[in-house]
């Protein structure tokens, strides 16, 4: 009986999934989102941090910086923070100074809203290791980059070109996965001096609250 109930509730997850991804897809032609090409200059941006600060890409000026699209609403998101796999990522990056900006693209009348404080919480309560974490409620930062889904990640190398678009690994929501974490190889390519391999990939999550 066990056995079948868990069955079922691995169906029905697989299912939101599915219904989450053709949403992302339904979401992002509504909002006529851009587009950025791997080599080309990434878009500029002004955004307001939890930390009360603003936040301008151009404050990093010859820094790699990694854009980490979230929502505290979203499972896809919650899986990677729950086993611990997006810390270990975003210490990675830390120990390389790498510049790790989450952003959260989401106004006051969506579920994935969170004000300064609630957004301070959820950094300590999920210990993640952040530059900054940062408020885009008109969407407009999203729509510049063509973000989709969360979570959906964007490096700008030191030069300020984008040379990685898409997802953080291959490890699907209920599913294993090989083990290949794109947004790494991209961090190590680049600081290796060589042009990452795999510059762009599909990726998998809920769809941005546009």
């Amino acid at each position: 009986m066990i056995a079948v109930v868990a069955a079922r509730l691995r169906v029905a997850v697989l299912c939101v999934a599915a219904m989450i991804v053709l949403n992302s897809a339904i979401v992002a032609d509504a909002a006529e989102l851009g587009r950025v090409e791997i080599g080309a200059p990434a878009p500029t941006f002004s955004a307001t941090g939890a930390d009360g600060r603003e936040h301008r890409l151009s404050d990093y000026a010859g820094k790699v910086v990694v854009l980490e699209w979230t929502s505290p609403v979203c499972p896809f998101t919650a899986v990677k923070y729950k086993n611990g796999s997006m810390q270990a990522l975003q210490r990675y990056a830390a120990e390389r100074h790498v510049v790790w900006l989450s952003i959260d693209t989401a106004g006051p009348d969506r579920a994935g809203f969170l004000t300064a404080a609630a957004a301070h919480k959820r950094i300590i309560s999920t210990r993640a290791q952040l530059t900054a974490f940062l408020f885009d409620p008109s969407g407009d930062i999203a729509r510049r980059y063509g973000a989709k889904v969360t979570p959906s990640f964007f490096i700008v190398d030191a030069t300020g070109k984008l040379v990685y678009q898409g997802d953080m690994d291959d490890v699907g929501l209920g599913q294993p996965g090989t083990g290949r974490n794109y947004v790494r190889s991209a961090l190590d390519d680049l600081a290796s001096g060589r042009t990452v391999s795999e510059p762009e990939t599909q990726p998998h999550g809920c769809a941005i609250e546009y």
